[in-house]
Parts: structure tokens; sequence; C-alpha cells
């Protein structure tokens, strides 16, 4: 006689917003659209988050919300999912601000400016490389000043002023609202995603502390390119009576660091999310991610915050870690 024993079966390893109940889906709904209102009530008359504690926090409430309040099934996944890119995101954060100091000691820097006044007003960094770099690849001229130059006006708000606002602050939710889609409809995709970020951020950061770079608005208020060039962003938020809300962290002066420029991260995350989803959209959505790259281009060279060489290796970055944790992740399948 022959007795077939069945295994348990295997735990679910996907995310919970899949296997949820019918009262668990509702009750999500709710304690979603709660958040929502939330945040449109706190942001509205306070701000928007920019600050790493600040958009961590509302992340952690949206999680929350999605595992229907149910506290232990959140701290699984917090842990499980969320906390290698938070970890790797507060690291980020925290050697960035250590860049010039890192490199300050690797190599003999000009010191510069950075317009923030008292002790915190100086960093070590390269200047001409990067500059020099668009002058070879433009004939001589930097894009920066020319873009400033004939479409740029600190008096007049103009209405690819107002657009340039929020396709830059975009850079600090984009990425991490797209991981929060994906783990609610493609566990294994999600995955991918984020240790491809994660990558990405972690080959920046190294980059940051070995070589701190001066954006182009740090080089104009150092006599390195022409006096005036502006960060039209900050600047048309500031002109509009519109702010953000940093958080501690970004004030302190650990985190604070003006010279993170080489490679551009802003413009890098956007250069990931067309190589990473390109071969998995349609035509429409390829348009969207074509135009959302030559969208954050724009603003960050028009805005004085990168140089196309900054962007050029932000992107080299990104291809490199979209490639690398495919390769990756076939090899291990």
């Amino acid at each position: 006689m022959t007795v077939e024993v069945q295994a348990p079966p295997a735990p679910a390893t996907g995310s919970p917003w899949a296997t949820a109940s019918s009262a668990q889906r509702g009750r999500r709904r709710r304690l979603l659209l709660s958040v929502l209102v939330a945040f449109l009530a706190v942001s509205i008359p306070f701000g928007f988050p920019t600050g790493r504690e600040v958009i961590t926090g509302w992340i952690l409430l949206v999680l929350w919300a999605a595992c229907a309040g149910e506290r232990r099934i959140w701290t699984k996944v917090v842990v499980r999912d969320w906390l290698p890119l938070l970890v790797v995101l507060f690291l980020y954060d925290l050697v960035r601000g250590l860049a010039d100091q890192v490199g300050g000691r690797l190599f003999t820097l000009p010191l510069l400016a950075n317009g923030k006044g008292g002790a915190n007003g100086l960093d070590h960094a390269h200047v001409l490389e990067p500059l020099h770099g668009d002058e070879y690849l433009f004939g001589g001229s930097v894009p920066t000043v020319w873009l400033q130059d004939h479409l740029y006006d600190p008096a007049h708000v103009h209405w690819y002023d107002l657009l340039a606002v929020p396709v830059y602050f975009s850079h600090f939710f984009v990425s991490l609202s797209v991981a929060i889609v994906l783990w609610a409809v493609s566990y294994d995709l999600f995955r991918r995603y984020v240790w491809t970020l994660v990558t990405l951020t972690l080959a920046s950061v190294a980059t940051y502390a070995l070589y701190p770079a001066a954006p182009p608005w740090m080089a104009s208020l150092n006599g390195y390119l022409p006096f005036g060039v502006d960060r039209v962003a900050p600047h048309t938020l500031a002109s509009l009576g519109w702010h953000t809300v940093s958080s501690a962290v970004e004030q302190g002066t650990t985190y604070a660091n003006s010279v993170a420029a080489m490679p551009s991260l802003h413009g890098a995350v956007p250069m990931m999310l067309l190589l990473f989803f390109w071969p998995l959209v349609g035509r429409r959505q390829r348009i969207c991610l074509v135009l959302y790259v030559v969208a954050m281009t724009f603003t960050l060279v028009y805005g004085g915050e990168h140089y196309v060489t900054d962007l050029l290796v932000g992107w080299l970055y990104a291809a490199a870690s979209v490639a690398v944790v495919s390769r990756v992740r076939r090899h291990r399948a």
C-alpha cells in the first residue's frame, strides 16, 4: 500500500495586495482615500514634501493603507520588501552629504561658495571638467548659459518655468510611486525594479564621494561661468509663493550637499525607467517615457542644475544598472 504525502503549500511570497479578501479590499480603498485626503490637506498649506524622512513617512502610511491597516502584514511587508530600498536611500543622503569632504581629502580641489553663507558656505569640488565637457560637445558654448540667455527672465515667470517645477520635483516621488504600483500589481517585477534602483543609487553615491562636482549655478556663483545662472525651478517656486517641506536630515549640515552633481541622478532615474519598461509596455507608454526623459533633460540643463555631461554619465549609469540586474537575475534563474 502506497501512501502519498503531500507537502504543505509554500508560503506566499508575493504582495498581499493581490491576496486580500473582499473585506480587506473595501477597507483598503477607504484607507487609501483617507491617506490621499490627508496628504493634500497637509501639502497644500505647508508645501510639497521633498525631505527623505517626510517622504518615507508618507510611503509607510500608504503601505499601511495598502495592507488594509493590518499591522502584522504591514510589518512583514516593510521588512521583507521595502527595508533594503529605504536603507539605501538614507545611505545615499548620508554619503551625498559627505561627498565633498571625502573627495576634498583625495584631491586638491578649489574651494567654492555655495550660497549658504556662514561656516557651511564653502565646498570642495571639481568645477572645470564637466564645464569643459559641455564646451567640447557644443562647440565652445555651455547649453545652460545659452538657454538662460535666450529663455530665462528672473523678473517674469514663463509657462515653461511653470512646467519645470513639477518636472524637477517629480524626482522625489516618481521612482517610489512606481515601486508601490509594481509591488501591488507585479511582485516579481517589483523586486527586479527595486534592485535596479538600488544599484543605480549605490553607483551614483559612490561617485559623489570620489568625485564631488559643482553644478552650473555654483560655477556661475564662483566666476567660472557668466554671473547670473539661476536655479530656475526653486526660483519659480519662490516667485509664486509656493514652497517645499524638507526634513531635519536634509537641513542638517552633514546631509546637505550642493556638489553631488556627477552623475545626475535626477536625469538617470527617468532614463532607468525608460530602459526598464521599454520591453514591457506599448507604444503610448513608450512615448510617455521618452517625453519624461526629454522634459527632465530640458529642466535640469535650462534650470542650471546640471551640465549635459552630468546627464550623459547618469544615462550610462542607468543603462549599466538595468543591464547588470537583468543579467544577474537571468543567471540566477
